[in-house]
């Protein structure tokens, strides 16, 4: 088995191809736009499923609408050996976030199924929905209802709304993919679970690396902010008299970068702002913003969500306008620490392919699947560089040679775990 490699041009065709026909933004674009749970989502999915068919997989759809292709193992009382991303992208996004990962898991059935290649346990591909949060706000959202440790339940996900007031529930239903497994590890689980992605950041080609082994994903939290003032004319109300919102949200926002700076625990940003009225003549009454913070551990996370409270606070008195503000904790996800064993197999096929110099261990800065996945089952990460350390962009970018030698990992990380999981047995 570990003579088995992957057909790197069937795999970048087949990336390059299906984005091309389902989500792909206006050429000379090389973007995407597959929002989950969009015709262009399930025209994806719907390939997917008759091309894992086509391979003698059995394919179940839970009730987040995950996507799991499964190719027997010889051996009839273990769960799958899974490798999962995901196929939706942000608005304004790249051919490679989550979807790399899902076509390098097809391409490692197809190279078992075309060598016909017996495994011990069975081999698993899984899509999972709405990784993004970018249309139902709550990233890696099924993974984390799959995981029963996301404080987002199954119930919650389906009420929630996208901006056009359509729920999750219905937007299941309407492309097909409302399915009737359980979304719940303890009863559609796995023996463990592999991802490749590619990095998101500049840290492999900055190091001249080829391969990250990762080893954990960083702690993350969303806040809501609400600032509320009182709306007023623009004209005939005097300077001195104005709780104008929005000034006082443009001094929280500046403080949500400069805490995030001078204290070094980590990153802040705020990308989401809404305004009540946005009239040019009028005064604003109220602003809601997204606060996204990210530190190496949970208690980083909250040091500086309380640096950035308290400045919040002395802000309010500074103003002194009658303004105020509250805020509300919407998601989070803790730190994520990988399994050994999964963590040395990812290490021990990428030694065989490219060699020590080449390889990283590494933390996600981003968040994954697998962080959810890791709460409950065994679960390590591949990375591959991103050119520029560039994500969520159109111009995201990871070469093919890159991609081949991703995938290449992944097929050899399943089968070292697979043959570890028959030596125990024997």
């Amino acid at each position: 088995m570990s003579s088995l490699r992957i057909n790197s041009d069937r795999l970048n065709y087949t990336l390059q191809s299906t984005c091309s026909q389902w989500g792909a933004l206006p050429a000379p674009s090389t973007g995407m736009r597959r929002l989950t749970l969009s015709q262009e989502d399930k025209q994806v999915r719907d390939w997917l499923v008759e091309e894992c068919k086509s391979l003698g997989c059995e394919v179940k759809i839970d009730q987040m609408g995950n996507i799991f292709a499964i190719r027997p193992g010889t051996a009839k009382d273990k769960k799958p050996i899974a490798m999962g991303s995901h196929l939706d992208t942000q608005p304004a996004g790249g051919r490679y976030d989550g979807i790399l990962g899902v076509m390098a898991a097809l391409e490692v059935l197809r190279t078992l199924h075309e060598t016909k290649t017996d495994t011990y346990c069975p081999i698993a591909l899984v899509n999972w929905t709405n990784e993004e949060g970018a249309r139902y706000p709550g990233a890696m959202m099924a993974s984390g209802v799959w995981s029963t440790k996301s404080s987002t339940p199954l119930e919650a996900c389906w009420g929630t709304l996208d901006k056009d007031g359509i729920i999750m529930k219905k937007a299941l239903k309407d492309i097909g993919y409302l399915g009737i497994t359980p979304c719940d590890y303890r009863e559609n689980g796995f023996e463990s679970h592999f991802e490749l992605h590619i990095e998101q950041g500049p840290i492999l080609e900055r190091e001249k690396k080829t391969i990250g082994v990762v080893t954990a994903v960083q702690a993350m939290m969303w806040f809501a902010v609400r600032i509320s003032g009182v709306e007023g004319h623009a004209g005939t109300t005097p300077m001195t008299h104005r709780s104008d919102a929005l000034v006082t949200a443009s001094r929280f926002i500046t403080a949500v970068r400069d805490i995030a700076r001078a204290s070094e625990l980590g990153v802040a940003t705020v990308g989401v702002i809404n305004s009540d009225t946005s009239s040019q003549a009028t005064i604003p009454a109220g602003i809601n913003f997204i606060i996204d913070i990210r530190c190496s551990t949970d208690e980083m996370v909250d040091q500086l969500a309380g640096q950035i409270f308290k400045r919040f606070h002395e802000i309010v008195e500074q103003e002194n306008n009658g303004t105020s503000y509250k805020t509300t904790r919407t998601w989070g996800l803790p730190e994520s620490k990988f399994h050994e064993t999964c963590i040395e197999a990812v290490r021990t096929a990428a030694l065989k392919e490219v060699g020590a110099d080449q390889i990283m261990e590494m933390k996600s800065k981003a968040g994954h699947d697998s962080a959810w996945t890791s709460r409950v089952v065994p679960t390590s990460m591949i990375f591959v560089p991103s050119k520029d350390g560039i994500s969520h962009n159109p111009n995201e970018h990871t070469s093919p040679e890159h991609c081949a030698l991703g995938a290449q990992v992944l097929l050899q990380s399943v089968l070292h775990y697979d043959e570890q999981q028959k030596l125990q047995a024997s």
